[in-house]
């Protein structure tokens, strides 16, 4: 009898922590499950995507497009959706210096693009690429449509509450814009004194995967050794890095002060489709050493050097890899090669992007 008694013990406490997290807030899967951390990069001239997550780390084609409202984005935003039910202990944070709400953002903001939410017991981080996202609160409409033209890419990070005050520096040090909040102060950092820049920290996901955030430093004089934040996340890494920015071709590797190359990516072929550089609105680059991938807000243009900005980097020698394997460094031939509408067929709107913004307040692609 005693030992019955016990077993029953340990079922229900197994329960009742089974249903105290249960609704934790967390990054999602297409099926609706909790992932620790997933990645997805978008293809150009459509919805389809590759992606790669803790529980499988295949960099795979999705089931389901990157605007469905039961796909890993509308998963992972649910909370933010759902309004009409969020405790005081929910907030979030949506930050995007090409926000849907306004045409025009000053170019002391970072170009950087986000979405922050806190419960008790969970920080969501998703880092993305996409202007106007989230476009709204209603699940069958917040991807833009703007968002369809040019490749992107999403990173998201569970994390444990506790890290709600590195988020929130983070958010300061990179000048983010908030164009939406709700319980802001759910996420706040008490510190009063900027850290010193460019600076690095370790990050543990709530499932203990190693991440790495990056604050770059500004050069008022576009001194790229000092403002390119891909100069910053390879000396630190101590590793040459190839790099995938928005039609930033720097032609020649060029070389940082601790003679590591930084390689611009031509194009990507990957299980979804193939593209070049011309086409792809990401911010990312993989080490060629040290298994780390890392997902910027910042292209390597003259005009983002004085920007603030940064990055998040997962160390994953499988993510590595397959993000290694799917670079070229060569310009491919597209035609055909993507699903979805043709180019003609698309309007950009505010993600087309061909020059460095002025010096009056204006966004930048």
């Amino acid at each position: 009898m005693f030992f019955q008694e016990v077993l029953w013990m340990i079922v229900l406490t197994v329960g009742l922590l089974g249903s105290h997290c249960e609704g934790a807030i967390s990054c999602k899967n297409e099926d609706d499950k909790d992932v620790d951390w997933f990645i997805l990069y978008k293809v150009k001239n459509g919805f389809n995507y590759v992606y790669t997550d803790s529980t499988n780390q295949n960099l795979r084609k999705n089931n389901k497009h990157v605007n469905n409202q039961a796909g890993v984005l509308a998963n992972t935003l649910k909370p933010y959706f759902e309004k009409d039910t969020q405790s005081s202990e929910f907030g979030f944070i949506a930050y995007n210096d090409q926000p849907p709400t306004s045409n025009s953002v000053s170019s002391t903001h970072g170009h950087s693009k986000g979405f922050v939410m806190i419960d008790k017991e969970n920080v969501v981080w998703l880092l993305h690429s996409t202007p106007n996202f989230p476009s709204c609160r209603e699940s069958n409409k917040f991807y833009p449509n703007s968002g369809k033209c040019n490749a992107q890419i999403f990173m998201c990070v569970t994390l444990n509450s506790t890290e709600s005050a590195e988020i929130a520096q983070h958010l300061k040090d990179i000048n983010a814009y908030k164009f939406e909040e709700h319980n802001a102060d759910n996420l706040t950092d008490s510190s009063t004194a900027p850290r010193a820049r460019p600076y690095n920290k370790d990050l543990r996901s709530a499932g203990n995967s190693l991440f790495k955030r990056f604050v770059k430093q500004t050069s008022a004089t576009r001194d790229p050794k000092v403002g390119d934040l891909y100069v910053t996340i390879a000396d630190t890494l101590n590793t040459n890095l190839y790099i995938q920015t928005w039609r930033s071709d720097r032609g020649e590797p060029f070389v940082t002060r601790k003679g590591k190359e930084l390689v611009t990516i031509m194009s990507v072929d990957t299980a979804a489709g193939k593209w070049d550089h011309g086409s792809d609105h990401s911010k990312w680059c993989v080490s060629e050493t040290q298994d780390w991938m890392c997902v910027g807000d910042s292209n390597r243009e003259p005009s983002q050097f004085e920007r603030p900005g940064g990055a998040l980097c997962i160390k994953s020698q499988p993510v590595a890899e397959k993000f290694r394997e799917i670079k070229k460094l060569v310009k491919i031939d597209t035609a055909g090669a993507t699903a979805g509408a043709t180019a003609g067929d698309i309007d950009c709107g505010t993600e087309s992007d061909t020059g460095p913004p002025p010096k009056k307040p204006k966004v930048h692609g």
